[in-house]
């Protein structure tokens, strides 16, 4: 095999190691921002539990304040009855009182409708406190998780790019680069081949050209792709370490 297809199959795979590392570690800040959107959905909806809960308890004392003016006002106007010197005037007094004893029935209606409200609007916060203190909880739990695993990949990542940075020095310029080129286009940039056909576009490889990657005396690309071809019979795995 040509000096450095060997080092470039390693290469490749540090590459896809470190991509990997990397791209995890890079989703960590998203995770981190959904942790925070979930705890600023349920704060916000323990807040208009509250909301609603303020809303119909002040609605419940505007109410009773009106009861209480209306049962006043009927009392004075019950206790005027038989001070009232004429039938007009008696009239009158009757329709205040119905007026009255009108408003006094629909403050009565409207209590018992802001009792309701406030009976929902209680268990609605009693949930929205439980669900806060349990994203809460959950979140602490996977930031926690998070900053570790962070600290891992971060290490990791270190170590693939001290050990990717000293492959590439062994490597033969001219070779590196050809590699580099592809793998800007497209990935994986080195391929193992089996039989005569490029397993990364599926075309077949021409005869002459199988011969050569037979012989392992330069390096073959794909015509179509333009991937650097191996035979795969000529690939060292790597020892486990």
């Amino acid at each position: 095999m040509v000096e450095g297809l060997q080092q470039l199959i390693e290469l490749q795979g540090l590459d896809d190691e470190l991509y990997a590392v990397e791209g995890e570690c890079a989703s960590i800040p998203e995770r981190r921002g959904e942790l925070e959107a979930q705890r600023r959905a349920s704060e916000e909806k323990l807040a208009e539990a509250n909301k609603a809960l303020n809303t119909a308890a002040g609605e419940q004392r505007r109410v009773e304040g009106e009861l209480q003016e209306q049962e006043a006002l009927l009392q004075k106007l019950e206790g005027q009855q038989f001070q009232v010197k004429s039938n007009v005037a008696y009239t009158a007094l009757l329709h205040e009182m119905e007026r009255a004893k009108r408003i006094i029935s629909d403050c009565e209606t409207r209590i018992l409708e802001c009792m309701e409200a406030i009976e929902a609007a209680t268990t609605a916060r009693s949930a929205a406190e439980s669900e806060v203190a349990a994203v809460h909880e959950r979140g602490a739990a996977e930031e926690k998780a998070l900053d570790e695993r962070e600290q891992v990949l971060k290490a990791e990542a270190a170590r693939l790019r001290e050990t990717h940075d000293g492959l590439c020095a062994r490597i033969e310029s001219v070779v590196l680069d050809q590699y580099k080129r592809i793998a800007l286009r497209r990935r994986p940039a080195v391929v193992r081949i089996s039989q005569e056909m490029c397993p990364g576009c599926r075309v077949n490889i021409p005869p002459q050209n199988y011969i050569d990657i037979l012989k392992g005396e330069r390096i073959i690309t794909c015509g179509n792709c333009h991937r650097i071809l191996v035979l795969e019979s000529k690939v060292v795995t790597p020892a486990a370490s």
